[in-house]
């Protein structure tokens, strides 16, 4: 009856605690990250009777997680590639919006005030064009400005939400330590999986990955050492190492990230990827960064070409023109970690060799040095020695030194990032507007021969003899004077210039044919000044010459415009995969509750034909009871 018994009772104990863990299951249905539980069943060690063995019952050997390693890797990578995609896709949309709007956007703006340059070429004397010219000159301004400060505040954005990332990756980080403790106590002391634990613990892991892509080992502990980036540590074991947000070491409203490496902190935001803080440090650094650059390369494009084509003409006043716009120089900021107070003073040099890009300068033992900040290239063709009488030129930037700087110095040059919100029209009279070309060019009415000149095109504003009158005479068919002096020789349809403007004679002089050049005073109906400032968007003046400013504003609108579509792809096609992987992971871990109720059916069958088992038993125990009665 013992055996029996003993059987009965080993059912009722197994089954009730496999009853127990199936409702375990039920309940925790809707439980985020939690893996179902199964109860594995053993036999009992046999007893023996003479040389008969006989059985024993059963045991709940084990309590396990349904739980696929590979499946749940998979789910953590997925998880950090979509969460870098979505940030990324989210970020760069805004500047796609504000680039992009048929009305705000950039090309819009600059289309308004091209066609306001146009009006005032169409009628050169006319006051109200030029009111409007100025206006729309200042509306042009207000764009970038405030497309600068839409910029400007997608970095405070991005800064909050790195701040706010690396607090919560802290939380984590302390989390997954805290249960690493609790699971090597438990299993060192139980000897069994702590299922539950576990499952936070694998939940806090995923939950890390929507931040920041990681990778984990697995001790002999049962521990998980985290690591981000190029292998830096999160999470050793049962201690957390806290990441810290820093300020820019070149510009304090900047974030950086930071960690503790050998006892020194080191910034670590060029290594980490993934999670949505890999994706808004990657929006940062590329797409942000590239477009301040290149919209205050246009800026600069703009003022630059337009105040040289002012100074070029005659204004209503009879004046050579002056500036319409004024622009910020280019920025160089000073490491906090420089041991000399020296700086630089920067200005832009040539407009057609700016690029936009960052360039990091450093003073070590093997002299002056420039990388390219983000690629960390060196950057090729840098001249002068850094004086105010031979600058440094640096991608169109020229660089002096204010005073000597010491070994282990460094500075970041942003020759274009600030300029968009600095553009300001300084003109404020509309008859500053130099319509009329500043010279213009006459042939003598005695002339004999066939010779002709071309109108004058100012090509050095700058010549303090530009408005000088100049006499050319012919002294032979093939050779002529300038204001009575010298000997030149001619050939028809060549470039003759002087005192900075350029003219063209064509046909074919006679001696004593005479042409002069002066300057375009009273010329109001000219135009010749307008029109080419009307026509300077499309003059190729970026580059190197290769490209204009129209072709620079398409460039800029379409490349954000393919990024932002590339990014949506992606972001698209990771959610896709996460989903798949997620479903295929709940496949294999998720609780099924048409499984589990029949699990509860089956269990509770197998719980009554145990305690039936045992009922049976009792009876015939107390039947062989009354035998001795």
């Amino acid at each position: 009856m013992g055996d029996m018994l003993g059987n009965a009772l080993s059912g009722l104990v197994s089954y009730q605690r496999a009853l127990a863990t199936t409702s375990h299951n039920i309940a925790n249905a809707d439980t985020e990250g939690y893996s179902r539980q199964k109860v594995d069943f053993a036999t009992r060690v046999p007893s023996q009777s003479g040389s008969l063995t006989i059985g024993s019952g059963v045991k709940v050997s084990s309590i396990s997680r349904v739980y696929d390693a590979f499946t749940v890797d998979q789910l953590r990578t997925s998880q950090s590639a979509f969460s870098q995609a979505e940030s990324y896709f989210q970020l760069a949309s805004q500047v796609d919006n504000a680039l992009a709007d048929a009305d705000l956007g950039l090309s819009a703006s600059l289309s308004r005030f091209y066609n306001s340059l146009q009006d005032v070429a169409d009628n050169p004397s006319s006051i109200p064009a030029r009111q409007l010219m100025l206006a729309e000159s200042e509306s042009l301004g207000d764009r970038f400005a405030d497309l600068s400060s839409q910029l400007d505040s997608l970095e405070r954005e991005v800064s909050t939400r790195v701040r706010a990332s690396v607090s919560d990756i802290n939380d984590f980080s302390t989390q997954i330590a805290e249960l690493n403790l609790m699971i090597s106590k438990a299993q060192g002391q139980f000897g069994t999986e702590a299922n539950d634990l576990l499952d936070q613990r694998d939940q806090a892991l995923l939950s890390l990955n929507e931040l920041i892509g990681t990778s984990s080992v697995e001790q002999a502990d049962g521990t998980v050492s985290v690591f981000i980036g190029n292998g830096e540590a999160l999470v050793l074991g049962e201690r957390a190492l806290a990441m810290r947000a820093v300020t820019n070491v070149f510009e304090p409203g900047r974030v950086e990230i930071a960690m503790e490496v050998g006892g020194n902190s080191a910034v670590i935001s060029d290594s980490l990827s993934g999670g949505s803080l890999g994706g808004t440090l990657s929006f940062r650094d590329g797409v942000l960064s590239d477009t301040r650059n290149e919209l205050g390369r246009l800026t600069v494009a703009i003022a630059d070409t337009l105040n040289n084509i002012n100074r070029s003409g005659m204004d209503l006043k009879g004046e050579q023109g002056g500036d319409i716009f004024s622009v910020s120089d280019p920025e160089v900021y000073r490491s906090r970690n420089n041991t000399s107070g020296a700086e630089f003073n920067a200005q832009v040099s040539d407009v057609s060799a700016l690029t936009g890009n960052n360039t990091l300068i450093r003073l070590d033992g093997s002299g002056w040095r420039f990388f390219d900040e983000s690629t960390g290239a060196a950057v090729a063709g840098v001249t002068g020695t850094g004086s105010a009488a031979d600058p440094f030129i640096v991608d169109g930037v020229s660089l002096s030194l204010t005073s000597p700087a010491a070994l282990g110095d460094q500075f970041l040059l942003r020759s274009t990032q600030g300029a968009a919100d600095s553009l300001k029209v300084i003109m404020t009279d509309p008859a500053g507007i130099a319509a009329a070309a500043a010279t213009r060019s006459t042939a003598d009415l005695n002339n004999i021969g066939s010779g002709q000149i071309s109108e004058t095109d100012v090509i050095d504003s700058s010549n303090p003899n530009l408005l000088s009158p100049v006499a050319i005479q012919f002294l032979s068919a093939t050779s002529y004077q300038v204001n009575g002096a010298g000997s030149f020789s001619f050939t028809s349809g060549s470039d003759i210039t002087i005192n900075g403007s350029k003219v063209t004679i064509t046909g074919s002089p006679e001696a004593g044919d005479q042409f002069t050049i002066g300057a375009n005073t009273n010329a109001l109906g000219d135009n010749r000044n307008l029109l080419k400032m009307a026509a300077a968007e499309s003059s190729k003046v970026l580059n190197g010459g290769s490209a204009s400013i129209q072709d620079t504003v398409n460039g800029l609108v379409g490349d954000i415009a393919v990024a932002t579509r590339s990014a949506q792809i992606n972001y698209q096609s990771q959610e896709n995969l996460l989903n798949q992987t997620r479903t295929n992971q709940q496949s294999i871990s998720g609780v099924n509750l048409d499984e589990e109720a029949a699990n509860l059916l089956k269990f509770q069958q197998a719980y009554q034909a145990a305690a039936q088992a045992a009922s049976v038993a009792n009876d015939l125990f107390q039947a062989l009871l009354g035998a001795f009665r």
